[in-house]
């Protein structure tokens, strides 16, 4: 008798994409629910069919890691605008006065400030290469912070 042993599966891991957001359009984590994975930004939220009408959101990241997203009440992110950080599980965006008004949003791996969120909206459509200059200047703070330790 021939024993042949079973194929063993393989597992296939993945690699995680951070951040992870996820868009309702009810109260509650109910309703259309849209995901979006890694840094990105929507001039326009219409083009994905969300314009005016998130109500409740989730934002995560991997354990340890930083991250943002911003909703902006106009498109090409202008306007009066929310920040969350990582693990906002935010079930009503009413309370914030946020319900139905975002127009286009900003997804970042990195911790924003206000200042460099207004950078963005100064920028209003290169939303790369703002990022880009905030990485490049926080590196230039960290190593001058090095030099002079």
């Amino acid at each position: 008798m021939i024993n042949r042993k079973k194929p063993v599966p393989k597992r296939v891991g993945t690699k995680a994409v951070n951040p992870f957001l996820q868009l309702f359009s009810g109260t509650n984590f109910t309703g259309t629910v849209r995901r979006f994975r890694g840094s990105l930004g929507i001039r326009n939220l219409s083009s994905v069919g969300l314009n005016n009408t998130i109500e409740s959101l989730r934002f995560t990241t991997g354990a340890g890691l930083t991250g943002t997203v911003v909703l902006f009440e106009g498109t090409g992110y202008s306007g009066d605008f929310v920040k969350f950080n990582p693990t906002a599980n935010i079930p009503d965006l009413s309370t914030l006065n946020f319900d139905n008004q975002a127009s286009s949003l900003v997804v970042s791996s990195l911790a924003l400030s206000d200042a460099e969120i207004a950078a963005i909206q100064d920028s209003g459509t290169d939303l790369a290469e703002v990022l880009r200059k905030i990485r490049a200047a926080r590196k230039r703070r960290a190593a001058k912070r090095m030099g002079k330790k």
